[in-house]
């Protein structure tokens, strides 16, 4: 389940700022085998979904689900495909229904946390992530999931904890720097802001991400003037 964690977390500071990165959408390869049992369609499904051909995934996780109706990832892996394609009121039904089979599923709250902010319904997205954490205290993009929504409800003393938090787990992740440094500027804490900002800058530029680099700078350079 890692690329399930990987995968379903609300955009990063391009969020923030407005933007969506765009989905890069790859030529499906030839499969040579037909898939027979539930397995096979959960794995292809999985690589496809890994690749951006969102349409066949659902496909194939519909067969998953089809063979073995209480396979919980089949609708977990699903809903993020779903959600990716742009149809979020829908993944948020097949994340719904992994929970209903694990009321335990970490990821499947974080993507019905996503979904639901995704259609503008904020208080959902904060009262599944905070179920994320509850069931997996380790987990990553809840923490960071909980800022971005504390960031846009105006509540940025617990934004700037929810990325403490995030980056107590993972030190290196430059979008919760940007993000909480944003969190920092709006409490009117210029200094810190900077100081996060120039962080998250190094740490996108150490990782290849030029644009996530390009926008921290711009930012740097507003609040500065």
């Amino acid at each position: 389940m890692n690329y399930i964690k990987q995968a379903i977390a609300i955009l990063g500071i391009t969020s923030v700022l407005g933007g969506i990165p765009a989905v890069v959408h790859a030529q499906l390869p030839q499969i040579s085998t037909k898939p027979v049992n539930f397995q096979d369609y959960y794995n292809q499904g999985l690589e496809k979904l890994k690749i951006g051909n969102f349409n066949s995934a659902i496909n194939d996780f519909n067969q998953v689900v089809r063979l073995k109706p209480q396979y919980y990832e089949g609708y977990c892996l699903r809903g993020l495909a779903r959600a990716q394609s742009g149809d979020s009121k829908t993944a948020i039904a097949d994340f719904t229904l992994a929970l209903h089979f694990n009321p335990n599923h970490a990821e499947a709250y974080n993507g019905r946390g996503t979904a639901y902010a995704e259609t503008g319904d904020i208080p959902a997205a904060v009262a599944d992530f905070n179920q994320t954490i509850k069931v997996d205290p380790q987990f990553e993009d809840g923490y960071y999931n909980l800022g971005l929504a504390n960031l846009k409800l105006g509540k940025h003393k617990l934004a700037v904890a929810n990325f403490n938090q995030t980056l107590k787990i993972n030190a290196n992740r430059a979008d919760a720097y940007s993000n909480r440094g944003l969190a920092f500027y709006a409490l009117g804490n210029s200094t810190h802001a900077v100081n996060d900002l120039q962080v998250a800058a190094k740490l996108f530029q150490e990782q290849g991400n030029i644009a996530g680099y390009q926008q921290v700078q711009t930012l740097i350079q507003q609040i500065r003037r």
